[in-house]
């Protein structure tokens, strides 16, 4: 597959933003509260520190950084972490976050990394390392392409593969949109394609996760309906479908699913 055919083949579909938007603010109450991760613990850290992606004169770029918790880990170890994300309310999580533990040395700003101009923002190669963990930032050939622009080091991006989302897909199946899914399979796929065919020698990386989510009937009514409103517009009886559905299932007001994937990371210097 050559590179224009990736091109043509791995672009932006039409979203509803705003329905984005709405979902990952309704998320950021609940994804603050987990507990910030670790170079003992996690995984991903541990990658970026074996391969010696970073060290104390590094410039971060976080792409999709919600509320900060890698920048934030990584701050203590490099000269600058900066974080973009399109949810304003997982920005301002992340600065409070980062002013409670006194982390002067990492910022973070609202951004649509889909529309950014890296000129403009003077981000070409600017940065030693870039990093996107599951992130819905980067769906496109072209807004894959920009992890590299935008550094001179090491890019880092993540990707939930072969998952299973048993309410989400319930969901689906109530509002005709079964076909659509979180998985990135094919994304990884055009993602090595595009690098090896740029000359580039990418590395592959595994985990497998599961995610135990808990949410009250208004935070999963936030999230599972504009979930579904990302892929389409939603009829006011799709969404009282949608909301009766989550309150058959709910368990003293909350909604549980249980959500198991391979989180699936593509590394490459640039």
């Amino acid at each position: 597959m050559t590179v224009e055919e990736i091109l043509e083949k791995w672009s932006l579909k039409n979203q509803n933003k705003q329905a984005g938007v709405a979902m990952w603010n309704s998320m950021a109450e609940s994804f603050g509260e987990h507990e910030a991760p670790t170079f003992e613990d996690d995984h991903f850290l541990r990658l970026l520190q074996q391969h010696h992606m970073f060290n104390q004169d590094s410039l971060v770029l976080d792409v999709g950084s919600g509320t900060g918790q890698y920048a934030l880990a990584l701050a203590a170890h490099c000269k600058e972490v900066v974080g973009i994300d399109f949810s304003p309310s997982m920005v301002e999580i992340a600065k409070q976050k980062a002013a409670e533990k006194n982390i002067p040395n990492a910022s973070f700003q609202w951004a649509d990394w889909h529309e950014l101009d890296l000129k403009k923002q003077e981000w070409e190669g600017k940065f030693d390392l870039v990093i996107a963990r599951l992130t819905p930032a980067v769906q496109s050939a072209g807004t894959f392409l920009k992890l590299s622009q935008a550094s001179r080091g090491w890019c880092v991006w993540s990707k939930p593969t072969r998952r299973t989302d048993p309410v989400s897909d319930e969901i689906r199946k109530l509002v005709g949109i079964q076909e659509k899914h979180e998985s990135s399979d094919v994304d990884i796929l055009y993602a090595f394609a595009l690098l090896w065919q740029q000359g580039r020698l990418p590395y592959l990386d595994y985990e497998q996760q599961r995610w135990e989510m808990k949410k009250t009937l208004e935070q999963a009514y936030g999230l599972y309906i504009n979930r579904m409103k990302t892929y389409r517009d939603l009829s006011p009886e799709e969404e009282e479908r949608i909301k009766q559905y989550l309150q058959s299932i709910a368990k003293d007001g909350l909604v549980y699913e249980e959500v198991n994937t391979t989180v699936t990371t593509i590394y490459w210097r640039v």
